[in-house]
């Protein structure tokens, strides 16, 4: 679940109008769609504020939007777009399967190894980059008014601040005994875990600084960079885990603690991969800086003021998993070897209608900047049908290959036997994934970012993590014992449940009130000119 964190922006979008709910007078909110009665109950009006990106003046209904050529927005569209970044996110995806696959065979004591180190390093990693990705919308507004020397200059700023961060990941990394004492993990887990931590360390640093490429290279509409630097560190991944954990070409077997090693010479390989195609592919000679910047507040600050909501938002949603699998190790070996298996195959089925909802994000910020609210609703809709349907069957391919899948990563009875229990969850919240997924992107596209983020606080974190700790460990109150890792995943599949039918609800009901804001538009052109 972690890799669902960034949204592949085009400069398109850019170009959306602002909308405010605060704008709207007594008629026109009588003439818009009802809210689902429990946002009207449960939510103050304050967080229905819905913004796009370019204004447009409310008191003066002879300025409409322009419309463009209808946007394409058909199933085709979404495939050729969906596609490309299924990949990137499927090739960052499968090193953590090769991780867990290779240290599945070494012993359970490894496999919880990578997972409290995974968890940690990931925790740390997401909760510092979501910062960076206010570098998009700068450097996309930059884009789509030809401004390209700005673009070098603001990739010099956001490259101080991941600099920055990226010590901070380290060193908070480094705290291996909190980290270790924090997993309630001792002896020989305990020592390769520190093990792990240590040596991923610089890795951190070196992913945090390529997030300003990879924000740049969505920003200018060439995600397909990201995508083929992710298939060389998958490749590179099986390789360099042979020589780390299992000692080749003379190295030390280090286990599953090489894995955290190989990570990070994965993370510098891609780093400097980054920066050779910025400095000499043709495409970036326009957007390079003259001269040499130093941090400059009024600019870092600025991308700050875009990146800590978003920042946020992504912590919230990387964190409740992370952190179920740090609370999940205190359980022992055997629990937090069936949860990361079980983690790794919903994450992995997950690629999928995350890639779907990115691009839905990607055409509902298109079709409202070419002024057709209509398609961005269209899409939408199209963009919730496919990732359910394809939910369903993958929830079908878990559900009957679920002895092959998990024969794939371990061949300890006790360990298969608990993670065939944690996957029922697994199914049952895979569906409503794939459409809070969806629904929250699309959301973003309508610039509706606030709610998303105050209702996966409450539901991942209140519900999925603070259930989940209270029936893993207590759980008195209902089952008369602890439920332990299966407590965490009966409530993580409650909560996601709940936000996926809460944010559905949501999204249609703005991509509804859009379109009628549209049309009341329209009226209003037409009965000022007659």
């Amino acid at each position: 679940m972690f890799s669902k964190q960034f949204c592949v922006e085009s400069s398109a979008q850019q170009s959306e109008r602002r909308f405010n709910l605060w704008d709207i007078d007594a008629e026109g909110l009588r003439s818009l769609p009802k809210a689902p009665p429990f946002a009207r109950i449960a939510f103050p009006r304050v967080f229905f504020r819905m913004s796009e990106a370019v204004k447009s003046n409310d008191k003066n209904p002879e300025i409409v939007p322009h419309h463009a050529a209808e946007p394409d927005v058909s199933l085709g569209a979404l495939a050729k777009l969906s596609a490309p970044i299924f990949i990137a996110n499927l090739a960052l995806m499968g090193a953590a399967t090769i991780d867990t696959l290779m240290t599945g065979n070494l012993g359970k004591e490894h496999l919880a190894v990578v997972a409290l180190g995974g968890a940690t390093s990931v925790m740390v990693l997401f909760g510092l980059v979501g910062i960076l990705q206010g570098l998009s919308p700068i450097v996309g507004h930059h884009y789509g008014a030809r401004n390209y020397k700005a673009i070098g200059f603001e990739l010099s700023q956001n490259l101080w601040l991941a600099i920055l961060l990226g010590i901070i990941g380290c060193v908070l990394l480094l705290q291996t005994d909190f980290w270790t004492k924090f997993g309630g993990v001792s002896g020989e887990v305990a020592r390769m875990t520190s093990l792990f931590l240590v040596f991923s360390a610089p890795g951190i640093f070196a992913s945090i600084v390529s997030r300003s490429f990879i924000a740049l290279n969505a920003a200018v509409s060439r995600p397909r960079v990201t995508m083929y630097v992710s298939l060389l560190m998958l490749a590179c991944k099986i390789p360099l885990n042979c020589i780390f954990m299992y000692g080749w070409l003379g190295f030390p077997a280090l286990g599953g603690a090489g894995a955290g090693l190989s990570l990070a010479v994965d993370a510098w390989l891609a780093l400097i991969c980054y920066i050779v195609i910025y400095k000499k592919d043709t495409f970036y000679d326009k957007m390079r800086a003259e001269r040499f910047f130093w941090p400059q507040i009024k600019a870092v600050f600025a991308q700050l003021k875009l990146g800590v909501p978003i920042g946020l938002s992504i912590f919230f949603e990387v964190s409740s998993f992370t952190l179920m699998a740090i609370f999940i190790s205190r359980l022992g070996t055997t629990d937090v070897s069936a949860h990361q298996i079980v983690g790794n195959i919903t994450a992995t089925l997950y690629q999928i209608p995350l890639s779907i909802a990115i691009a839905v994000c990607v055409m509902v910020s298109q079709a409202l900047g070419a002024g057709s609210p209509k398609a961005a609703r269209e899409i939408t809709v199209r963009g919730l049908k496919v990732a359910l349907a394809i939910a369903a069957c993958s929830v079908a391919f878990m559900y009957f290959g679920q002895d092959f899948l998990l024969g794939l990563y371990s061949k300890e009875t006790a360990v298969t036997s608990l993670a065939a229990s944690l996957l029922v969850f697994g199914m049952i919240y895979h569906i409503t994934d794939a459409a809070q997924t969806v629904s929250n992107f699309a959301l973003r596209g309508y610039r509706v970012t606030m709610l998303p983020m105050i209702i996966y606080g409450v539901m991942l974190w209140g519900v999925g993590l603070g259930g989940g700790y209270y029936f893993a460990f207590d759980g008195t109150f209902l089952f008369g014992q602890p439920l332990r890792a299966e407590g965490f995943w009966m409530c993580t599949a409650v909560g996601l449940c709940l936000a996926g039918v809460t944010l559905s609800v949501i999204a249609l009901w703005v991509s509804k009130v859009r379109v009628a804001d549209s049309l009341a538009h329209g009226h209003a052109a037409l009965k000022t000119k007659n």
